[in-house]
């Protein structure tokens, strides 16, 4: 599998995801962005002054689409399991290149007919009443270590008093951090599923109470959404779990998770014998019992060969 931030870029192409994530976390469910509407947009790249170990520009990707004139970019931090503390300044930097590129092809279109009047309009390079789509831009943090607590604003990142500070223009994050939310009902994509186990993922039992109340649902998610499941989450959805409905993969993830969790419990089970035996054996020891009495009483008390039980003697003899 891929990192987690290729995961992520991946997953949001489809145009009915990318809708759902805009309108999941900007207007709260209601459907504002129809997929139909989207269009394909190239990739922000912006230059952050650095140079990798190939010599090339370090930049930044994000995910964009236009939509009734308007640019919308998700722009994900590069690890989800990590916070991104200058997000702030990525986001303003792309967005002002953003913008600028929209000034450069006005500039040009106007070069090309001539029509600025001397002055103003021909030293700004666009006329007066020109107007610029807007960009939105949009973090989604999907790191399971709790939640985002990085600036969400300019203002968190300076060094400036409250004196100072209306004098600084302030930049705020369209952050989406779906440990500050408790229901994701305004989701109706996988995203929904995605965030729900992020959500509670340290939260076995709240999870595993999800999962039976949205059974149908997580009896038949989706490929894409198992594999981003997978690599964010670390919750395993093996091939067996795979079902056909009308000629596409689904998977069972009730099924996969509850076998999960008794591979936890038996391995739990498992280790507490082991340190049973272990202790069993140094009381022994201490006390002066010979070793093939006391491999005799472990085969005895936890059922093994006298195999078994020597090795684990001949261990605790090291």
């Amino acid at each position: 599998m891929g990192t987690k931030d290729e995961y992520q870029f991946d997953y949001l192409d489809d145009n009915t995801r990318f809708a759902d994530q805009i309108n999941g976390a900007l207007f709260h469910g209601r459907q504002v962005v129809k997929p139909e509407e989207l269009e394909p947009e190239e990739p922000q790249t912006v230059s952050l002054g650095k140079r990798d170990k190939t010599g090339n520009i370090k930049t930044i990707v994000d995910k964009a689409r236009i939509w009734k004139g308007k640019k919308l970019h998700i722009l994900a931090v590069e690890n989800q399991n990590y916070v991104d503390y200058r997000m702030v300044l990525r986001n303003m930097l792309s967005e002002s290149v953003g913008y600028q590129k929209q000034w450069k092809r006005k500039k040009r279109a106007h070069e090309e007919a001539r029509d600025l009047k001397d002055g103003d309009e021909y030293l700004s390079g666009m006329k007066k009443d020109e107007k610029f789509a807007p960009i939105i831009t949009l973090v989604v943090y999907f790191g399971t270590d709790g939640g985002w607590d990085g600036p969400r604003c300019l203002h968190d990142l300076l060094d400036i008093d409250d004196e100072l500070k209306k004098y600084v223009s302030n930049y705020k994050l369209n952050l989406y951090d779906c440990h500050e939310h408790d229901t994701f009902e305004e989701y109706r994509t996988g995203l929904r599923q995605v965030f729900e186990t992020v959500r509670y993922v340290r939260d076995k039992e709240k999870l595993q109470e999800i999962m039976e109340e949205n059974r149908e649902t997580y009896s038949r998610i989706d490929s894409e959404t198992r594999d981003m499941l997978e690599v964010v989450t670390n919750i395993r959805i093996p091939e067996e779990y795979r079902v056909m409905e009308t000629g596409k993969e689904r998977y069972n993830m009730c099924n996969a998770f509850e076998q999960m969790r008794l591979e936890g419990f038996e391995e739990g089970i498992e280790k507490g014998i082991e340190k049973g035996i272990r202790a069993l054996i140094q009381t022994c020891m201490e006390l002066g019992v010979s070793d093939d009495i006391i491999i005799e009483k472990c085969a005895e008390k936890y059922e093994m060969t006298k195999e078994s039980a020597g090795r684990y003697v001949k261990e605790c003899c090291v």
